[in-house]
């Protein structure tokens, strides 16, 4: 039998190890917790470049002027029963035509051939050959309107059943009072509406900070096919009417 101080020692064993197990079983149930970083911040901003925050806005503005000048296009055209024999008949015309033409001021600078071409004349059922038509026009630059009608009438009576009129386009020769006028009041109507976005928006309209611009022309007067093939009824009168040259702007400007 054990004495009581060898139970005493035994005793004090036990105890120590229950302490040491129950150490280790806290350990282990709560392990040292892991460090978990954070994500910085993020900062959220308005569409801005590196002087702030900007807005973009879209102006239209129009200018008109009365066109001064015209492109015209005078042809011939010549059916006969031979190829050769419809160029030749052709060629002559446009000989005739010419001469009318210069004589008539206008300068071989403003004289461009515009068209030439031959085609086969047939009839149906069954389809046979009857002709061949050959035709040869010019673009005419014609520095004023005025002078349309006579040289259509020169043209007639050179010519006669032959001559086409293809068509005229009127135009304003030098656009650039059309322009600055289009361009201010597209500036203008983007100023506007911009001071109306940063009201509304809370900011006030700081400065310029780029513009860019497309140009489009409309109005004046273009005819295809005026008069048709034989104009023997004289010349035409012409309306001027009006050319109007339109700006759109894009315009961005800081914003405070």
């Amino acid at each position: 039998m054990m004495s009581a101080h060898t139970r005493l020692l035994v005793l004090c064993g036990v105890l120590i190890a229950a302490l040491a197990a129950s150490v280790t079983a806290l350990v282990i149930a709560h392990p040292r917790s892991t460090e978990v970083s954070t994500p910085p911040a993020q900062t959220l901003t308005l569409a801005a470049s590196s002087t702030g925050n900007t807005i973009t806005v879209v102006g239209v503005g129009n200018g008109s002027g009365t066109p001064n000048q015209a492109s015209l296009v005078l042809g011939v055209t010549a059916t006969r029963p031979t190829v050769r024999d419809a160029v030749s008949a052709a060629s002559a015309d446009m000989t005739r035509l010419l001469d009318a033409i210069h004589r008539q001021g206008v300068q071989d600078k403003d004289i461009q051939t515009a068209s030439i071409w031959i085609q086969t004349q047939t009839n149906c059922c069954p389809q046979n050959v009857t002709g061949y038509t050959a035709n040869n026009s010019v673009a005419v630059t014609v520095r004023s309107i005025n002078n349309i009608t006579p040289l259509t009438e020169v043209a007639v009576d050179a010519v006669g059943n032959d001559l086409q009129i293809n068509g005229v386009n009127l135009y304003v020769a030098d656009q650039s009072a059309m322009l600055k006028s289009a361009r201010a009041a597209a500036m203008t109507d983007a100023s506007t509406k911009a001071q109306d976005y940063a009201r509304l928006s809370g900011h006030h309209l700081g400065g310029l900070v780029g513009v860019s611009e497309v140009i489009s022309t409309t109005g004046g007067f273009a005819c295809d096919q005026c008069g048709g093939k034989g104009g023997a009824g004289g010349g035409f009168q012409v309306a001027p009417g009006t050319q109007t040259v339109t700006v759109t702007v894009a315009v961005t400007y800081n914003l405070a």
